[in-house]
């Protein structure tokens, strides 16, 4: 399947640098597009690659939304 568009956003807590260390809960820490469009398949392998080499540990719960518009033109 071939998706139109794509959003990954991952959210947790940042740390600010310096002394005061203060920290901000609910922060978007990465966030990718692919308004161009991505396979199914490539986007899955994007999620394994970013949980295995990009050093985000998933330890919370993760969200997808679809979207099937079988209104448009194709």
């Amino acid at each position: 399947m071939y998706l139109e568009k794509a959003h990954v956003k991952v959210i947790g807590t940042k740390y600010e640098h310096g002394p005061s260390r203060k920290e901000k809960k609910g922060a978007t820490l990465s966030e990718f597009k692919f308004d161009d469009g991505i396979s199914s398949k490539d986007l899955s392998k994007f999620l394994e690659d970013l949980q295995e080499n990009q050093h985000h540990r998933f330890c919370g719960e993760a969200v997808c939304n679809i979207t099937i518009d079988t209104t448009q033109d194709g």
